[in-house]
């Protein structure tokens, strides 16, 4: 069983599409929810349609709530792949490489990251963060087990 290492422009990149999707899905409860009010208030005789009306405004809300949820964990990942970014582009500044020349092995900062400049892993190195996440140390370092899987795309 090998690592995986993830190229920066992987790290870096970010789907709106989800993000798309999550406001048109609200979008489309929230019409669906003023159809039925709208329906409601045509026809206040009957129950069913305000029982239909209170069904569609619950399942939207749980709906809201799930896709509040999602985009706050997105907003979190895009902070995170900011944080890469930048000890990445730091990391290509001091080995005088190229961004598109490093590979992580994981889409968060933390101290233990290994980082791989090229698609060799005879330039393989451990990052060691200080307590304030504001320095690192590069270590060289070498895998027990050298298969190693690059995902470029």
């Amino acid at each position: 069983m090998g690592m995986t290492f993830f190229a920066y422009s992987v790290l870096t990149h970010q789907d709106n599409w989800q993000n798309i999707l999550r406001y048109s899905i609200i979008m489309i409860g929230a019409l669906a929810i003023v159809a039925y009010l709208l329906y409601f208030l045509r026809h206040k005789r009957s129950n069913k349609y305000r029982d239909l009306l209170i069904l569609v405004a619950l399942i939207e809300l749980l709906t809201i709530g799930i896709q509040i949820r999602d985009l706050q964990a997105s907003r979190t990942a895009t902070a995170d792949s900011q944080a890469v970014a930048t000890l990445l582009r730091s990391v290509a500044t001091q080995k005088r490489v190229s961004d598109n020349q490093l590979y992580a092995n994981s889409n968060t900062v933390h101290t233990g990251r290994l980082v791989v400049i090229g698609k060799s892993t005879k330039k393989m190195y451990t990052v060691t963060l200080n307590a304030d996440n504001n320095s690192y140390q590069l270590t060289k370092t070498t895998l027990i087990v050298p298969q190693v899987q690059f995902v470029t795309k």
